[in-house]
């Protein structure tokens, strides 16, 4: 597998050592080819979880974040559609307890058995047995120690994707990717990023895919969709360019019939 010294903006997104083969055939389906096309597909909206809260505190629709013990788990597949889920139950530091379902990721039972310590975020649902979260995000967190989630409970990121591509493993991609990004070509003259306001598109790659604030991602998404449409610009006036410089092919007519016409009008 190559170094990140050795890859290139037009390398393969399969050249990075989190993307597997099924990976790469999978962001192919969404236009995303080489690294370059990763790091140029930007999240298209983020939500916010917040700090960690207690289950009792939650109600049904909101978007939360919660830290707890994985009390059991389970990878099942469900007998009328034969749908793979990891079924757990997540009890949080209060005694209070919630299920927690990710579908399609049957690996989760390994990775998240019962007495790991998991920091999950998502939206909360009131189902027959509780409350519950459908597919959240997770963070595993040391047992033995206080400390709270690092990567999730902030702002969590929203792609466009595709079965078997979850937001998590985009955000993953593109943070190994993301040392690339400052040898993006800039196509904003500097004349009009200041007359606008914009930032440069390091900049704007790197606060689309990893916001501090919501007011970050808000930035860069307004410096991405304004290139796009200067590049959809400068691509017409090119081709009006070309249009002009092309020499008139006379069309043959036959004056008679442009007489008779009108004189029937």
């Amino acid at each position: 597998m190559a170094t990140i010294a050795a890859r290139s903006l037009n390398s393969p997104v399969a050249s990075l050592s989190k993307v597997k083969p099924a990976d790469a055939r999978r962001l192919s389906k969404l236009g995303i080819e080489t690294i370059r096309d990763l790091l140029m597909t930007l999240p298209f909206d983020w939500e916010i979880y917040g700090a960690p809260r207690r289950i009792a505190d939650l109600g049904d629709g909101e978007s939360a974040t919660v830290v707890g013990n994985i009390s059991s788990s389970v990878a099942q597949v469900t007998y009328r559609k034969r749908v793979r889920l990891t079924q757990a139950t997540l009890t949080d530091d209060h005694g209070d307890v919630m299920r927690v379902v990710w579908f399609n990721q049957p690996y989760l039972a390994n990775r998240l058995p019962a007495g790991a310590r998991v920091a999950v975020a998502g939206h909360v649902k009131s189902g027959p047995r509780g409350l519950e979260m459908r597919n959240p995000h997770y963070e595993p967190l040391q047992s033995d120690g206080d400390a709270g989630p690092s990567r999730i409970g902030g702002l969590m990121a929203k792609y466009h994707l595709v079965a078997g591509i979850t937001s998590k493993r985009m955000a993953e991609f593109v943070a190994e990717a993301l040392p690339l990004a400052s040898e993006l070509e800039e196509v904003l003259p500097a004349e009009t990023r200041l007359r606008m306001g914009l930032v440069g598109v390091v900049d704007a790659v790197r606060l689309g895919h990893q916001p501090r604030t919501e007011a970050d991602w808000q930035v860069a998404r307004k410096r991405m969709a304004f290139a796009e449409l200067f590049e959809l610009q400068t691509a017409f006036a090119l081709m009006r360019a070309n249009l002009a410089l092309e020499p008139a092919i006379p069309i043959p007519y036959r004056q008679e019939v442009i007489d008779a016409f009108k004189a029937g009008l």
